[in-house]
């Protein structure tokens, strides 16, 4: 007697409904610390809404700084901005002494020093400061790590308003796995955009090398909002950035 052939498939759950009330009760969670800890923030399930949200903090007519970030790349803001009558600025605009002499990484060269150091000026004092994070934890806390640290002096003071955005992917349960986060994986990844041959590329993991083009030069923590200030935190419940 032949003997029934069962099915081997799930037909009971629906796993990517599983996978969306995971991410959002995590990132409502995380939301909930972070505004214990002084930051106005919210979660967005999806990109679109977050995107609406963020163009809503924006005042028209603004000077937007805009640290490196493939969470605020994928929003593709250039179009909404221009509408609004927003000058943005983009990391690789806001140049030091150093960066205005170097050819890496593509900088956008302004004609004069003087107006590389104006617009420097403004990319450090814009009325709104948008970037990402490299990892957000779930006690409430942001952090990010910088090879040259313009991104990070623009998300700490001069700014009018802050706003960080990430997705569910940067959530970490606390500082620790931050940093693992931060080795592991975001910084390998923007190693392999650079095209840079570090260990943490060749390995999988940062050794905490001693390279001339190591990335992971400066490390901040937000703990708490910072005194007097107007910093916004955005989550998406999307998988965003590196």
């Amino acid at each position: 007697m032949r003997k029934k052939n069962f099915k081997i498939r799930d037909a009971q759950y629906d796993v990517e409904a599983i996978r969306r009330e995971f991410r959002d009760k995590k990132g409502k969670s995380a939301v909930m610390r972070l505004r214990r800890n002084g930051f106005k923030a919210e979660y967005f399930p999806e990109l679109s809404e977050a995107k609406t949200y963020l163009l809503s903090l924006i005042p028209d007519g603004s000077t937007v700084g805009v640290g490196d970030s493939h969470t605020v790349y994928a929003m593709d803001l250039d179009d909404d901005l221009e509408a609004k009558n927003c000058y943005a600025i983009p990391n690789i605009a806001a140049l030091n002494l150093h960066s205005y002499h170097s050819d890496s990484y593509g900088y956008i060269k302004a004609q004069t020093r003087e107006e590389a150091r104006q617009i420097l000026a403004d990319y450090l004092t814009s009325n709104v400061f948008v970037l990402g994070a490299n990892a957000i934890t779930m006690e409430g806390e942001i952090v990010n790590v910088d090879g040259v640290g313009n991104r990070i002096a623009g998300s700490l003071y001069g700014a009018d308003r802050i706003i960080v955005v990430a997705g569910i992917n940067k959530l970490v349960p606390d500082e620790q796995a931050a940093r693992a986060r931060i080795h592991f994986i975001a910084a390998p990844m923007d190693n392999i955009k650079y095209s840079d041959e570090c260990a943490a590329v060749k390995s999988g993991t940062c050794p905490s090398c001693n390279s001339p083009e190591r990335i992971c030069n400066i490390t901040t923590i937000i703990h708490r909002a910072p005194i007097e200030s107007d910093f916004h935190v955005i989550l998406i419940g999307e998988e965003l950035g590196f």
